[in-house]
């Protein structure tokens, strides 16, 4: 028997995924994928697939678990999947809404469809509680899995494995410090044992660090609060140089006339700046009353719901308050308001006016925060704030490069941007027929919307065959009246 690792993504900062075998067993460590959502990325991971004995997760975000409905709907896998409640709740939700995301200005795509990610989340895997063992024995061999809190996101999980005489711990994109409404990594129970010494691990396997980490500023995440900038009660809420900083910089943006956007990923740190400038917003009434704080996001309410019925996932503090006082529940939130759309937002809160926007997409490559940059990025009174260094080869690593890093002030993009053109309904019926045609000659399975317009189809040819009648007697199919394809135009963007 032996330990062994093998790397399936290039870059782990940008998407996890990796092989562990451990005593003649595989296990699949996380199944995440890029914002590209590129199958050929994944052409490592296929010859294995035959041998996997268990798939773990550990964070509910793309990241960590995007290509799995896709691997799950298109190849036989059959071996367990486990993960913690809710990563496996907010992961759907993530999938659903990177994917609307897509929707919305790009072409749909072809991979994976809203159904695979339903399917996958409701039916394929096992749900685990914190420190609850979960036990799998194939071929003779027993393997341990047990899940340990690893702060950053809600229900996120450092995974610890014993099969035989060996023991392994996988601990990636942990947080040591206790956060708005978790506690950190529980370096106490992976550390210490019987008389001081450490837990003899055969094997740690763990993240990098970012190559541009010490390029970025740092300001020093734990450090005590400085002394205010901007005169407001809402900066007593910052418990951190980090939080004080970006409190004072919207707030002086808003003041301004400016507004500030923050794009974000739905299940990764939407949360806890949400408690942040909620709470900020609930100290000084006249932010609350000039400035809306808006998230907005088409799974928000979703989202949000999940929150407030897992509090029993989150920390010690937030659980001792809600003891305390019954119904105080921190995502009461009093504040934020949810918008569906874009189309909605900009109906209640016109663009022109000064606000805080939370969007999705944090590497603004689809979604509504790519939409709001090309809209706000021209005005040099807005901000836009970035939780976190974005992928390489985003729009959002673009900026941060030559913002941050070349401290440019003003920059010009040509950037791709999609539109939804409505077509008439013979080019419709054109552009699926050669669609469907495409996908038959390649041998590629259709997805369920494309097979429902061939059956139709090929029954209207029927009927025509039938009556005699020409092509253009036979009425389209009404499903598809008013549809659209998405096209790609071009366009150029400044960004201040």
């Amino acid at each position: 028997m032996e330990v062994k690792v093998v790397p399936i993504s290039k870059d782990s900062l940008e998407w996890q995924c990796s092989l562990l075998k451990i005593g003649g067993l595989t296990v699949l460590l996380n199944c995440g994928w890029n914002v590209c959502l590129d199958p050929e990325l994944l052409n490592p991971l296929l010859p294995h697939l035959s041998e996997l004995d268990l798939i773990v997760l550990t964070h509910a975000d793309i990241k960590h678990l995007g290509a799995l409905p896709y691997l799950l709907g298109k190849h036989p896998i059959t071996c367990p999947v486990i993960c913690t409640e809710p990563v496996c709740r907010l992961g759907e939700l993530s999938c659903v809404a990177y994917l609307e995301d897509r929707d919305k200005y790009q072409a749909s795509p072809e991979e994976f469809s809203v159904d695979d990610v339903v399917r996958t989340f409701m039916s394929r895997i096992t749900t685990l509680s914190y420190r609850e063992t979960y036990n799998l024995q194939v071929r003779g061999r027993t393997l341990a899995a047990c899940a340990l809190p690893a702060g950053h996101h809600l229900g996120s999980a450092c995974w610890t494995f014993h099969c035989g005489s060996y023991s392994v711990l996988y601990a990636v994109d942990f947080d040591l410090r206790c956060n708005r409404f978790l506690d950190g990594l529980e370096l106490q129970r992976l550390l210490p044992t019987s008389r001081g010494a450490a837990q003899p691990w055969d094997l740690v396997i763990t993240s990098p660090l970012p190559t541009l980490g010490g390029l970025l500023p740092q300001q020093g995440m734990q450090q005590a609060r400085q002394e205010a900038s901007v005169p407001t009660k809402a900066l007593t809420e910052a418990r951190t140089i980090k939080e004080q900083l970006l409190l004072e910089g919207t707030i002086a943006t808003l003041r301004r006339g400016g507004s500030v956007l923050i794009p974000s990923d739905v299940a990764g740190s939407v949360p806890e700046i949400l408690l942040l400038l909620d709470a900020a917003w609930e100290q000084d009434r006249q932010l609350s009353s000039n400035y809306p704080l808006v998230w907005l996001s088409s799974m928000g309410d979703m989202v949000l719901d999940h929150l407030k019925t897992r509090l029993e996932w989150m920390s010690k503090e937030v659980l001792a308050r809600f003891e305390e006082r019954i119904a105080s529940n921190p995502f009461m939130l009093r504040n934020v308001r949810i918008f569906q759309s874009l189309e909605e937002l900009c109906s209640a809160h016109p663009l022109s006016r000064p606000k805080v926007i939370i969007s999705s997409s944090p590497d603004l490559e689809s979604g509504d925060a790519r939409e709001l940059f090309m809209r706000l990025c021209g005005e040099p009174t807005n901000l836009l704030w970035f939780l976190g260094l974005p992928p390489a080869g985003t729009l959002a690593r673009q900026l941060v490069n030559d913002f941050v890093l070349q401290h440019a002030t003003r920059k010009e993009y040509r950037l791709q941007q999609y539109l939804k053109q409505a077509l008439p309904e013979e080019q419709l019926r054109a552009f699926y027929e050669t669609k469907i045609q495409e996908l038959s000659e390649s041998g590629a399975k259709l997805p369920a919307e494309l097979a429902m317009l061939k059956a139709e189809f090929e029954e209207m040819g029927r009927i025509k065959a039938e009556e005699g009648l020409a092509p253009e007697a036979v009425a389209p199919f009404d499903d598809v009246a008013g549809a659209a394809a998405a096209v790609p135009g071009a366009g150029a963007a400044p960004a201040s």
